[in-house]
């Protein structure tokens, strides 16, 4: 269901989930938002650089000679909202926990209701003219960029995923990846991928059809 290309600088965890029930319920938003506290107190008075784990998605972008720093990874983007204090806001309690994760593992994390998505799914950089409209309302331009494609195109990446595969209060089956740079840490990765589908299941209830790397 899921192709890579060989040549991208990439590790993946990635995940299926079915019969979630997402709702507006703000538990899971709660902890999201007690995670951004912690990295306040913590790093507040310092640059984002200065966060231990941060370069991880900053190296994800530099291996294709991207500048996070001016399209930031999503993960960076939460965390430069934390340290700033700035307003975070509740969606579902899907988002919610894919936004808590990405926050506490600092690296991105696409989720996609599965339904939405026409055909098989690949990991692969942006061709020329390729874009989506992101949860930014912005048009993304994602030529050599990473994207996730399914058979209509871009539906996301990294970066920000599309509103034609958006998790809703009526999603059912959800597909989750997590991003990471070529020579992030295995076990690290599988750890993060089951905390990510253990706190789904809490706040979302459903059952894991399939995980694994790539």
């Amino acid at each position: 269901m899921w192709r890579v290309e060989t040549n991208l600088p990439v590790r993946l965890a990635v995940i299926k989930i079915h019969s979630v029930t997402v709702s507006d319920e703000r538990t899971a938003f709660e902890q999201f938002k007690a995670c951004a506290e912690r990295y306040r107190a913590r790093y507040g008075d310092q640059p984002v650089s200065a966060v231990p784990g941060v370069e991880h998605s900053r190296k994800l972008f530099h291996a294709i000679g991207q500048d996070p720093t001016k399209r930031r990874p999503s993960s960076e983007a939460l965390l430069h909202r934390a340290l700033k204090g700035k307003t975070l806001n509740p969606i579902n309690t899907l988002v919610d926990v894919g936004n808590w994760c990405s926050l506490d593992f600092l690296l991105p994390i696409c989720i996609y209701d599965a339904d939405r998505i026409a055909g098989a799914v690949e990991v692969r950089l942006g061709r020329s003219g390729e874009s989506f409209v992101g949860h930014n309302d912005q048009v993304m331009q994602m030529e050599n960029r990473y994207v996730i494609a399914d058979g209509q195109g871009p539906i996301g990446s990294p970066i920000t995923d599309s509103q034609r595969t958006a998790v809703t209060l009526a999603t059912k089956n959800v597909f989750l990846c997590i991003f990471a740079p070529g020579d992030y840490q295995r076990l690290q990765l599988q750890a993060h991928s089951e905390t990510l589908a253990q706190r789904t299941l809490l706040y979302c209830s459903g059952w894991v059809l399939e995980s694994g790397l790539l």
